[in-house]
């Protein structure tokens, strides 16, 4: 699933993320978090996982990528103006270079010809990432109805998105319904896509996972944090205590090597 709406960044904050050791999260609402993150999986189970698998069954390989690529662009304005925001300029060309190669070669998209022809993998912003980048705190986290995990900076960040999306703003204005239902069918098929693509990824992860809910949250904050960095490594802390080093007398290697035969004449 894309970064956009619905079950589709519930799956995104589940899957998309290697598996990290636990680390401390800001939760104070973790009883409401986790009603939130049960009901979740219920409309997952009930509704999102059964069509995923009636869509892989329905449909060849080849269709479900072209449906992604698809989808892939149409979020390429929100990914151009937080480049922008960003002044990640030369990210900026590259995705607006790819929107024109898949848009008018690629049958609107279907195809990923920016990717045939050698360009560098996808990625994606949105603007939680450039309040980020700005100095901005994630805030709480928090589990959203429906939308899975987050938190203050990126639920105000998806706000912004939605305003830098051209389709959501024309499916709230006075050019009929065709655009709200538009809208609608995408978001639809972003949440499906994703969730998809990744079946046999949310099986292991609710088989391996004694807490099923703090995994989650982990793989999130990991993930996000990630994207924050646009996939650079993590800065390691220093495993050392510095203070051990400043006091001379903290530590003193000849005493650790002293002779022990001296020792004994003393």
């Amino acid at each position: 699933m894309l970064r956009s709406t619905g079950a589709a960044i519930f799956v995104a904050g589940l899957l998309a993320a290697p598996a990290f050791a636990q680390e401390q999260v800001s939760d104070p609402l973790e009883p409401l978090n986790r009603a939130v993150f049960q009901f979740n999986r219920v409309i997952d189970g009930l509704l999102l996982e059964p069509a995923a698998r009636m869509y892989r069954a329905a449909t060849p390989r080849f269709v479900r990528t072209g449906v992604s690529n698809f989808l892939d662009n149409l979020r390429t304005p929100v990914v151009l103006a937080n480049d922008l925001f960003q002044g990640e300029f030369e990210r900026a060309e590259l995705t607006f270079g790819r929107f024109m190669l898949n848009t008018i070669l690629g049958v609107g998209g279907l195809i990923d010809v920016g990717g045939k022809v050698g360009m560098p993998d996808r990625h994606y912003e949105d603007f939680g990432q450039t309040l980020a980048v700005y100095g901005v705190g994630s805030g709480p986290y928090l589990m959203l109805p429906l939308l899975g995990p987050s938190n203050g900076r990126d639920a105000f960040g998806r706000v912004v998105d939605w305003g830098l999306d051209p389709f959501s703003v024309l499916s709230v204005t006075d050019v009929g319904v065709a655009s709200t239902e538009f809208s609608i069918a995408r978001r639809s098929a972003e949440a499906l896509s994703l969730r998809e693509a990744n079946i046999e990824q949310f099986e292991e992860l609710e088989r391996t996972s004694i807490d099923l809910y703090a995994a989650v949250r982990t793989l999130y904050v990991q993930f996000r944090a990630n994207e924050i960095r646009n996939g650079a490594p993590a800065e390691i802390d220093d495993i050392y205590d510095e203070g051990l080093y400043d006091d001379p007398e903290a530590f003193d290697l000849d005493d650790a090597y002293e002779d022990p035969e001296a020792a004994d004449a003393d």
